[in-house]
Formats: C-alpha cells, structure tokens, sequence
C-alpha cells in the first residue's frame, strides 16, 4: 500500500508542477524574439513553436501544448521585443490555474493579480479573462 500513495503523492506534485510552469515560469517581456525560442525549448517543452505572425497590426509568436488546450502568444514590438504575454487555456484548466495565481501573485481585483518584481522599475500585471469557449491570462509590465 505504500508504494500506491507514494505514486499518487508523486503524481499530485506533478500535476501541480505542471500547472504552476505553465503560469508562474519566468517573464518573457522584454526578452527577444530569439531568448523566446531559446527559453521556449528549455523551460515550456510542453509547448511547441506554431507560427509566427507579422501584420500591420500584430507581430507575435505562438506556441500550443500537444493536446491543444493551451495556447500562449508572445505579443512583439517592432524591435522584436515581447511586449505581452497571452496564455489562452481551456476551460478545464480554470481551477487550476486560478489556484496557482492566488498561490503565486498578490491577488488585486476583477481577476487581476501584481507579480511583484526585483525590478526597481517595473511590476507585472496578471489579467484572467473569461471567453466563450477560452479564458486568457494576459500579463503585462506596468510601471512602480
């Protein structure tokens, strides 16, 4: 019997491993398009590279999980620098999610969180958004 409730011991660490890289791994805004790609493959290997996409309008990077329930955009500038992050996830994913942002983050109101920074200059915005058929966390860099 023990050998059981250690492997479902293990496997409840993993499952929570999983969804808090998936929210709470290091900030990609302000890093470039190539640290993106590098830092994709060495810390998300969940997710791989889509496309890329460069309109009058939006220039970004996106990645998907396997299973595609999650979808994550680097929003760049002109200069190729991540400006935003957008993680779109299934609905499934919620709980979890949430759980991991109040664990993490400073929770604000209406679903926003501050990632408070050792950047004596910038603090990072969380917003959950609810969709029809996805929630999005989007998180941004705003000013101390």
């Amino acid at each position: 019997m023990p050998g059981i409730m250690e492997k479902i011991f293990l496997s409840c660490v993993f499952i929570l491993f999983v969804f808090h890289t998936s929210v709470c791994a290091q900030n990609f805004i302000g890093k470039s398009k190539e640290d993106i790609n590098i830092l994709m493959q060495q810390s998300k290997k969940e997710f791989s590279f889509t496309k890329e996409v460069n309109t009058d309008e939006y220039h970004y990077l996106k990645y998907e999980n396997e299973d595609n329930t999650k979808t994550m955009l680097f929003l760049l500038s002109d200069e190729e620098v991540c400006n935003y992050t957008k993680l779109m996830c299934d609905y499934a994913l919620l709980k979890n999610m949430v759980d991991s942002l109040n664990n993490n983050y400073q929770y604000q109101k209406d679903q926003t969180w501050i990632d408070y920074s050792s950047d004596e200059e910038y603090d990072y915005l969380i917003e959950l958004e609810k969709r029809d058929w996805f929630f999005t966390i989007r998180t941004s860099r705003i000013k101390k």
